[in-house]
């Protein structure tokens, strides 16, 4: 009964805290400050003394009447590493953000939607029940748009418009899966699911596909990553940190559990992932290289970085029943990335809190002198392009692995261009962090020279320097998350056991060659195109400003169509519905030989032709067949449209698809 009690502790525990912290921060900001790292600590304490437990039996509690289905709540070991992650993220983000907001407005604020986050993203990885995930996922959704627009300037209100239209629209989408799960499979217990969904026909593939459509959204995944680059250089650092660490992870959550729980690996929706997880591994690092502000590269790095983890989800259904290296290619990388990605957040936003400016054109030579944060940005950049020794060459390592292994079982000229991708990917990676790097931190640049030393502080240093000792010591000890890894297979319907050998001679020379491959596009690319001198001042440009905009150049005309084609449509049914009324009044008429007539109050007599009852009132005089009817039946305006036109026509499409299915 105390794991239970546990369980309910921790989903709550972050609720509690962001009421309490808000009213002592109408006191005192620095007790709410310190009050707010104890509880994201006792949180993070919590999870870490039930890792035991999760060991040996999956913990679950199910709470009646709540949601109107119960609450469902379940942490197994599959579960169990999310939610330490993200209660570890939490907690240092939280203490980092002591140090960078101090000069922030609405302080207050920002604390209170920053732990309800918290709550919210834990409450994802608790569901059993997907209707409970739905909830905490929407809840998670408006809580962090809170933080995107925090600055409340144009581009931060511009960004969470932005982010808050990708949610809602996803969230919906999600919602009908749900309805049709449900309505075929009559449960949404997650444990359930699989055995039904194995009985429907092809409809499971229209379920499944508007499921992962609401989860992609949130994941990242190529289309639907136009929030990102917005949303993370409009939110503050602590706020961009969480967004590409965990919230990114809640939809990589939702698509394993769809695709590897659901739909136990299908091949064709495992093909899907595969293929969309290479296009976002090679457009998001590619947009990556062509960026200047460091908060936007990193955002497209989360984006490509997501595209590993999709690959890696595609390839645990391909593999079949050799998925096993596969799933702890995935787990880990998706451990792995929170760290280093967060890591290299901080660093960037101490930068800003000096400067205030993220671009490189302008901060470039800042960090030459600046040999801790020198330092520890250098380990998350040699642990997210997969040095040897590091976190990252271990995910990197098995994904590429269980790729090799596709391509051998499968032996296809596909799979050798799968490679190639892979390569030229990492490659992206290694060039747009060693442009970070070499602008920032090795070029010098006469503003620059020691004069901010002391403005690097130690509480905001100290985070980012225990993320550097967690890259080196998994980097070097790389079988200290494979116990919490293997026990997960028991989740995602796999069996089996690996004993990988990382520090191979061809794993290093693999790393080694992708690395000079990075560095070749990094002095031939970038440097040679990218990088140019007017004589005064050395700068970087960004061809793609010029380029298709898929937000506003795709996106928002086709909405804007859409809008008024169905706006009119709507409005022609209303009139037919409302004429045909009107004719049928006509002839009652004739028919009965009797005038009904509306008698309106007189201080509302006045004629207006837009007045349906004004309408009724003067057909008979009007209207004296019924073509005249019809020729005059778009004139009135029925407003009634507006409000469901847009559920009409999503209703209509998805009725569409399914009769033909």
């Amino acid at each position: 009964m105390i794991y239970q009690i546990s369980l309910l502790i921790i989903l709550m525990l972050p609720g509690i805290a962001s009421f309490l912290g808000w009213i002592i921060g109408k006191r005192s900001e620095s007790y709410r400050e310190l009050f707010n790292v104890v509880m994201t600590g006792i949180e993070f304490l919590m999870v870490i003394l039930l890792y035991r437990q999760v060991m040996e039996n999956a913990i679950e509690i199910f709470i009646p009447d709540i949601m109107g289905i119960g609450l469902y709540l379940k942490l197994d070991a599959f579960r169990y590493i999310f939610v330490f992650i993200t209660t570890f993220i939490w907690f240092l983000t939280t203490m980092y953000s002591t140090q960078y907001l101090i000069k922030y407005k609405n302080r207050n604020r920002y604390y209170a939607f920053f732990m309800l986050t918290l709550g919210s993203t834990v409450g994802i990885f608790l569901s059993e029940n997907i209707l409970n995930l739905f909830t905490f996922f929407e809840i998670m959704s408006f809580t962090s748009y809170a933080l995107i627009i925090h600055d409340e300037d144009q581009y931060a209100h511009d960004a969470g418009k932005s982010y808050i239209g990708m949610a809602i629209g996803a969230g919906m989408i999600l919602l009908m899966g749900l309805f049709l799960l449900y309505d075929y499979t009559a449960t949404l217990n997650i444990s359930e699911l699989p055995s039904k969904m194995r009985t429907l026909g092809n409809i499971k593939y229209l379920i499944s596909g508007l499921i992962i459509i609401g989860f992609g959204t949130k994941a990242s995944m190529f289309p639907f990553h136009v929030w990102l680059p917005k949303a993370h250089p409009a939110a503050p650092t602590p706020a961009s940190a969480v967004l590409s660490a965990i919230l990114i992870k809640t939809g990589i959550f939702g698509i394993i559990v769809t695709v590897v729980v659901l739909m136990e690996g299908d091949l064709i929706l495992s093909s899907v992932i595969l293929v969309l997880g290479f296009i976002n591994m090679f457009i998001g690092g590619f947009l990556a290289l062509l960026q200047r502000n460091i908060k936007r590269i990193l955002a497209y790095s989360s984006m490509s970085q997501a595209g590993y983890i999709l690959v890696g989800i595609g390839l645990v259904g391909i593999l079949r029943q050799h998925n096993t290296i596969a799933i702890y290619g995935t787990l880990y990388h998706i451990f792995n990335h929170a760290i280093f990605k967060v890591l290299l957040f901080m660093g960037a936003g101490i930068i800003y809190m000096i400067l205030h400016e993220l671009s490189i054109n302008v901060i470039r030579g800042f960090g030459k002198n600046k040999n801790l944060l020198k330092i520890v940005f250098f380990i998350g950049l040699l642990a997210i392009i997969g040095m040897p020794g590091f976190n990252g060459f271990i995910s990197k390592t098995l994904l590429h692995e269980a790729l090799l292994e596709a391509e051998n079982i499968y032996e296809s000229m596909w799979w050798t261009l799968a490679e190639v991708i892979f390569t030229v990917s990492s490659g992206f990676t290694i060039a747009y962090l060693l442009k970070i790097f070499v602008a920032v931190f090795m070029e010098k640049d006469e503003k620059y020279c020691g004069q901010y030393k002391n403005h690097v502080r130690k509480r905001a240093l100290f985070p980012m320097a225990i993320l550097g000792a967690i890259i080196v010591y998994v980097g070097l000890r790389p079988h200290v998350l494979l116990p919490i890894i293997e026990k997960s297979l028991e989740t995602l319907h796999a069996h089996g056991h690996i004993d990988p050998h990382f520090y191979t001679y061809h794993n290093i020379q693999s790393s080694i060659i992708t690395i000079m491959i990075g560095v070749f596009i990094y002095i031939g690319f970038l440097r040679l195109y990218l990088r140019k001198n007017d004589g005064e001042k050395i700068f970087y440009v960004n061809p793609s400003l010029n380029w298709v905009n898929i937000e506003k150049d795709i996106y928002v005309p086709i909405l804007n169509i859409t809008f008024a084609a169905t706006s009119s449509i709507f409005h022609f049914i209303d009139r037919v519905v409302v004429d045909l009324v009107l004719l049928v009044r006509v002839g009652m008429r004739k028919i009965s030989g009797m005038q009904i007539r509306y008698e309106r109050p007189r201080k509302e007599r006045k004629k207006n032709y837009m007045d349906v009852k004004y309408f009724i009132e003067d057909i008979g005089a009007e209207f004296h067949s019924l073509s005249e009817v019809i020729g005059k039946m778009y004139k009135n305006m029925n407003s009634l449209s507006y409000s469901v036109f847009i559920v009409g026509i999503v209703l209509i499409m998805v009725l569409s698809i399914v009769v033909f299915m």
